[in-house]
């Protein structure tokens, strides 16, 4: 019982972490914060056991490239004399998601005795299918909604003038990105376990992938990024290691497993979708470009009608390099003379890449890209056997920016700090394998010899 309390525990850190919001009881910060707060003090206690008050070379590499971005913000919005201070505090940004996953992958190891990448997807797939079954009962169930629009502040008048649903922290492309990683996550671990003769894990992971990929694209559509790269990387793997005419038992384990949970998803989407014009509005919506190719004969969202238009570049020399100053709405800045864009961001784009270029110019968006990339180098560099993970994180990033400027590294970060721990652990058990091992010589050398 005290087992399953210290993981459901660690598992609303996680939430907390993952998926940020400010709670009614906690009103001083929001959980990102406070879990940035309680890294700290993880990390105090850590270099107090190991006796070294020393830092990673990558970490300081990683926060220097931070120092750029913030340094690249102040550049622009100083040349521009503009106001929109987005990105200048980016290094206090990064070090409290680093931080806040520090203190995740202590509470994980605290919990289990052992932290490692099956661990930590297994919690964030967990908290995603939390976050998506509790966004089902805020849309059917009105006392729940109640209740949580009560004790949790996260724009909830914003998403209710959109029509959108959401969870506690979960809700359009920030939620949709992170959905959408833990997919591709996901994926890699499915691949990891092919070989394991228990199939109760293979099985669950395989039903938190369809819940994800079902909810997680009514909430977010930006979630379909994970599917398409999490079922390209499946199938890949698949390929490459039995050809495409060999399969052995191990591979019909693991089909087994999907058409079980396709079999019992399928018809259950098809009842509601029939039965509940709430729910079809909401399966239309999240399977928009679906419903098109089988009704229309080609693949058409209101959401990629609106992308096409918003790949809008900038058209002088100053704002390549250096931006114009711009991120958020230009209307908050009163000294702004220009043509006020309707759709609320700087130029009417919301692709990533735009906004970063408009904002601090190719100088920022090479900054900015840099720290995602090293972030993944340092899991890369740790952990080889897992690289595929940590450049498929990567890789969904980058891809990502093509429709928003959301970014993923607080997934990147968790990759990170799993890193530092496991090295900091690694010396924290050799100083007290010397330490036995002193302890032992000093009682041979004082054990008194009987003649």
């Amino acid at each position: 019982m005290i087992k399953w309390l210290k993981i459901l525990l660690t598992g609303f850190l996680v939430s907390c972490f993952y998926f940020p919001v400010t709670y009614s009881f906690l009103p001083i910060a929001n959980t990102k914060n406070l879990m940035g707060a309680l890294g700290i003090i993880c990390l105090g206690v850590v270099l107090i056991r190991r006796k070294e008050f020393s830092f990673h070379r990558d970490l300081l590499i990683l926060l220097l490239l931070s120092v750029f971005v913030s340094i690249a913000s102040l550049l622009s919005i100083n040349i521009n004399q503009t106001p929109d201070m987005t990105y200048v505090t980016y290094i206090r940004s990064a070090i409290i998601w680093l931080s806040g996953a520090f203190a995740v992958c202590c509470c994980i190891w605290l919990t289990h005795k052992k932290i490692d990448i099956p661990l930590i997807v297994n919690y964030l797939a967990w908290v995603c299918v939390f976050q998506c079954v509790m966004s089902l009962l805020i849309e059917f169930i009105p006392a729940v909604r109640l209740f949580v629009d009560a004790n949790v502040a996260q724009g909830q008048d914003t998403l209710k003038d959109l029509g959108r649903m959401y969870g506690i922290g979960a809700s359009l492309d920030v939620g949709g990105s992170r959905f959408a990683v833990v997919l591709v996550a996901i994926a890699f671990l499915l691949v990891q376990n092919r070989k394991d003769r228990d199939n109760i894990p293979q099985f669950l992971l395989t039903i938190a992938f369809i819940i994800i990929t079902v909810v997680g694209n009514m909430i977010a559509r930006t979630t379909l990024v994970g599917v398409l790269v999490g079922l390209a990387y499946l199938i890949l793997m698949e390929l490459r290691n039995f050809g495409w005419h060999r399969f052995d038992e191990d591979y019909h384990s693991s089909l087994g497993s999907w058409i079980v949970v396709l079999l019992i998803t399928i018809p259950v989407c098809v009842l509601f979708y029939n039965t509940s014009p709430q729910f079809q509005d909401m399966l239309r919506f999240g399977f928009e470009g679906f419903f098109s190719m089988v009704e229309q004969g080609h693949w058409s969202t209101d959401s990629t009608a609106k992308l096409e238009t918003m790949f809008i570049w900038p058209d002088n020399l100053h704002t390549w390099i250096i931006g114009d100053g711009y991120f958020e709405n230009q209307r908050n800045d009163p000294n702004y003379i220009g043509e006020l864009s309707e759709r609320g961001f700087y130029m009417g784009t919301d692709v990533g890449y735009c906004r970063y270029i408009f904002y601090f110019g190719i100088i920022g968006l090479i900054t900015i890209s840099a720290v995602m990339i090293y972030t993944g180098i340092i899991a890369v560099k740790a952990f080889p056997k897992q690289a595929h993970l940590f450049m498929l994180a990567v890789l969904c990033n980058f891809i990502i920016w093509l429709k928003v400027s959301t970014d993923l590294f607080p997934f990147l970060s968790l990759c990170a700090a799993y890193t530092f721990l496991t090295s900091d652990l690694e010396l924290i058990r050799e100083q007290e394998d010397k330490e036995r091992q002193n302890d032992e010589r000093k009682k041979s050398r004082t054990k008194p010899v009987i003649k």
